[in-house]
């Protein structure tokens, strides 16, 4: 006789049935018009059991806004880690290569720069704790080390971070013709304005 499913192991198969469930058809349809209907049909669940892991729709919009947000974040600090290089081709070249690459992900564009803001609110972006620490951390080392100027690291962080955004979003609403272009264009922008902080070997990295 086959053995149950313990109740811990069910309830995680099904939050990440409907976790991919939605994070599919937002990412292809937008939050406005999926619907919940769609989500449980394709995670094969019951209503009752979106409402019982997330509440209503936008409950679950949230915790696939978080996952992706998180799992973004790793990628490109994980990019940052492995790759070779002195300090400023690390954080600096492949970070912000890195933050492209992940920009261009179409469920990153849809979900996190498009519906986001309009879903859950301007504040949640700016509140973006993993970016956030990311950079204020980042930077403190690097001023520490005398490689960036030592400006006041609260508003650095934040101010980077809203540059940062504003370029993914960038990226996001440019059409198929325009996207290699905005890409690249992106990328020199970022790099000068990270190279009028540096105070490292390199008198203005490129």
């Amino acid at each position: 006789m086959k053995e149950p499913v313990p109740k811990a192991v069910q309830s995680q198969k099904t939050r990440r049935a409907l976790l991919d469930s939605a994070r599919a058809l937002f990412a292809e349809h937008g939050y406005a018009a999926t619907t919940t209907e769609q989500i449980v049909q394709r995670a094969n669940v019951t209503q009752g059991a979106l409402q019982y892991h997330y509440g209503e729709k936008i409950g679950l919009f949230r915790a696939v806004f978080e996952e992706l947000k998180t799992e973004g974040m790793q990628d490109i600090i994980e990019h940052i880690r492995t790759a070779e290089g002195d300090m400023w081709d690390r954080f600096a070249v492949e970070g912000c290569r890195a933050f492209i690459q992940d920009a261009k992900n179409p469920s990153m564009q849809r979900i996190f720069y498009i519906d986001g803001p309009a879903v859950l609110g301007a504040s949640t972006i700016r509140e973006n704790a993993p970016g956030l620490a990311f950079l204020r951390d980042t930077l403190t080392q690097l001023i520490d080390q005398g490689l960036v100027r030592p400006l006041p690291i609260i508003p650095l962080s934040k101010i980077l971070w809203a540059a940062f955004f504003e370029a993914g979003l960038h990226i996001a609403q440019a059409d198929a013709a325009s996207a290699a272009r905005a890409e690249q264009e992106t990328l020199t922008v970022l790099l000068a304005m990270l190279s009028a902080l540096w105070l490292g070997p390199q008198e203005r990295p490129a």
